[in-house]
């Protein structure tokens, strides 16, 4: 049970939740950058923290060495089997010999694309998740490669699951709404004004963005004097703020420990939201307090797991859309005739 990397696209990892517990040695939990609709893709494949392929901007393009079943969720892309159109958060079959392509992302930054039958990847210290800055994780511990090979692990398939599908989105396709912060640990760095006039400034994602962090470009945000400080320990979402003012977003392969002043911090809810913004994309911010914040978080947190109990327990299927030698998909669902294998 195998798939093989054809092109790997332009940065394509495997990651699950994240490896927690590490930062005091210096390794960050990597993971996701998307939590939502990693979720969602484990819910309509029915399985559980698997490891998942992460994909950026341009998707790999994969051949199935055995069957399967595979969902794409996250950003849509321009995604194809055998160079036919397939839809987006859906489970789909593959068979022996087929060639998946993700193409590129009509919306958003980043996908997942998972597997029924899971990838079969070591566990390092309870997670699948690469690290690629200090090779941990993942599949030996680096970007997926042209001709690589992953083998899955056999399991059960439950061909009930075709054409499973799910709408939630988990990010806004509008730079027009603000992402929402809160106070950083160094806030009496930064003047009255500054503080202030953040929520009208209109940065820009920068090109030089990656996994560690959003670098962002915009009027300059300087702290009142140096931005060096002692370092400390920093946190998934803190916005560093370098002598040059340009603000740094830090993400999940983010360091541990920072020396620069840090004027706010993302909130956990809106993280996917920086997360999926694409190079040259707007980023404004606004102000919240810590009830607010909690407000969003449990507001989208019940988005999901409305989603989830819908994908779980009164599942919408798309059938027609579906390519044509898959043409007894229905008679299976109804039971009419046994699953190919």
């Amino acid at each position: 049970m195998t798939i093989k990397i054809i092109k790997p696209g332009l940065f394509t990892t495997i990651q699950d939740e994240g490896r927690y517990g590490h930062q005091s040695e210096g390794f960050s939990p990597a993971g996701v950058m998307d939590r939502p609709s990693y979720e969602i893709l484990n819910t309509l494949l029915n399985t559980k923290s698997q490891p998942a392929l992460e994909i950026t901007m341009i998707g790999p393009k994969i051949k199935f060495l055995s069957h399967n079943l595979f969902a794409i969720a996250g950003a849509p892309f321009s995604a194809t089997l055998n160079g036919e159109n397939i839809p987006h958060q859906t489970v789909i079959k593959a068979e022996k010999g087929d060639v998946l392509d993700l193409g590129t992302a009509t919306k958003g930054m980043r996908a997942y694309v998972g597997f029924a039958e899971p990838l079969d990847i070591p566990a390092i210290e309870g997670s699948y998740s690469t690290h690629t800055r200090t090779r941990v994780g993942g599949y030996k511990g680096r970007v997926l490669k042209e001709k690589d090979i992953i083998h899955t692990k056999a399991s059960h398939i439950d061909y009930s699951l075709i054409g499973r599908t799910s709408d939630f989105m988990s990010f806004t396709s509008s730079s027009d709404l603000p992402i929402a912060i809160m106070d950083g640990p160094q806030l009496e760095s930064f003047s009255r004004r500054t503080i202030k006039e953040i929520e009208h400034i209109e940065f820009k994602v920068s090109e030089s963005s990656d996994r560690m962090g959003y670098r962002l470009k915009g009027e300059s945000i300087k702290p009142i004097e140096s931005a060096d400080i002692i370092s400390e320990p920093v946190a998934l979402g803190s916005i560093q703020v370098p002598n040059d003012g340009n603000p740094i977003i830090l993400l999940n392969d983010r360091q541990t420990v920072g020396g620069y002043t840090k004027i706010a911090t993302v909130i956990d809810s809106d993280i996917v939201d920086i997360a999926q913004r694409r190079p040259g994309e707007t980023v404004k911010f606004e102000w919240v307090t810590f009830n607010e914040a909690n407000e969003i978080l449990s507001r989208k947190a019940r988005k999901l797991e409305d989603a989830k109990y819908q994908i779980t327990n009164k599942p919408k299927r798309i059938l027609n859309d579906l390519r044509p030698t898959q043409r007894k998909i229905k008679s299976v669902l109804k039971g009419d005739i046994k699953p190919w294998i």
